[in-house]
Parts: C-alpha cells; structure tokens; sequence
C-alpha cells in the first residue's frame, strides 16, 4: 500500500503541464499498475462486503490521478460522476467478487483477478475519456471498459490457474500475520511483494 500512496503522490504533486506524451503515457501507466495491485492486494482480506468500501478509494485516486496528469482537477463528485458512467458494471463486479470470496480455496483467484481487472480497465478508459479532452461518448466508455476488464481479467486468470504456489504462500504469511509473528506492516509489504510478482 505504501508504494500506490507514494505513486499517487507523486502524480498529484507532479506538473504534467510541460510534459511530453511519453512523460504522461509513463506516468498513467504506473499509477493504472499500481492502483491495479493495490486493488487486488486488498481483496485477500477475509470479509466479503468490505471489498468495495477498500477498493473504492483506490479507483478514486486513481481517475483523479490520471485526470490531473492530463491537466484536470477534479473533485470527489466529478470522479464518481465519471465512474458512474460505468454504471451497473462496477456495482455487478462487486457484487460477484463479494460473492466469489464465499468459494473456498478458488475465491482469491476470482476475486484478485476481478479487482485487478476492474481496476485497470478504470485506469485505461479514464485515460482515454481525459485524452480525448472529456468528450467521449458513454457508450464508448462502456464498450472499452467491457472489452479491457474482460481482456485483463483472462490474463490474470490465466496466470493463476494452477498457481498453487502463490496461494499456498499467501495462505502461510495470512496465518503468520494471525499467529502475530508479522506486523500489519510487514504483512501488507509482503502481500504486496508477491502479489507483484502474480
């Protein structure tokens, strides 16, 4: 978590307003990356309502991120009004990973995947809406955000299937946090680590 803090506020301080495109095209690529494992990073957590609550804000920076590296500040009701042009989407997403994380073992699969996915798929329409100075069309936003998430979620899926090595680890550093042998710290870095290497 420390390094999306760190990333996003390198962007929100950064002045994009000189920058070149590959400047910008780097700097909306780090934070979607970031913002992406992240999300995903804190869906391991056993709950399955508190999913939302966890990656909302995470999404929020993340449009506002990438709005500013494009020379728009925006405030809270702005961003939710941009990603509530994904409509049912987002809400139907959250509601399958909450879902998903009532399946024993295969949970964390779906429900990483899911929040990395959605969260990417945010990050790549946002920045093709600020691109496009902000007048593209909703159902182009949609069908993009559908075509991404769709796109990202097999690639992530298809990377963990069969990965019982990172599940087995995952498991392990859950229960050493559990046991206290790990500070909350050193088990959100460490989580973080390997969810990195995914």
């Amino acid at each position: 978590m420390a390094k999306y803090l760190e990333t996003l506020r390198r962007v929100m301080d950064g002045d994009y307003e000189h920058a070149s495109k590959e400047e910008k095209d780097a700097a909306v690529h780090d934070v979607i990356q970031v913002c992406s494992i992240a999300a995903a990073a804190v869906t391991i957590q056993p709950f399955p309502l508190l999913d939302t609550a966890l990656i909302a804000p995470i999404q929020i920076g993340l449009v506002q991120a990438i709005g500013r590296i494009h020379g728009y500040r925006l405030d809270k009701k702005s961003i939710l009004e941009i990603l509530g042009t994904f409509g049912a989407s987002l809400v139907a997403q959250n509601v399958i990973m909450a879902a998903a994380k009532l399946i024993p073992f295969a949970g964390w699969i779906i429900t990483t995947s899911m929040a990395y996915a959605l969260t990417w798929a945010i990050g790549e329409v946002s920045d093709h809406y600020f691109r496009n100075g902000r007048g593209v069309p909703e159902g182009e936003l949609r069908e993009m955000f559908k075509r991404v998430y769709e796109q990202k979620k097999a690639e992530k899926q298809a990377q963990n299937k069969g990965n019982d090595t990172l599940k087995e680890r995952l498991e392990q550093l859950k229960k050493a946090y559990e046991a206290g042998l790990l500070t909350e710290d050193e088990f959100t870095r460490k989580k973080e680590e390997m969810l990195r290497s995914f």
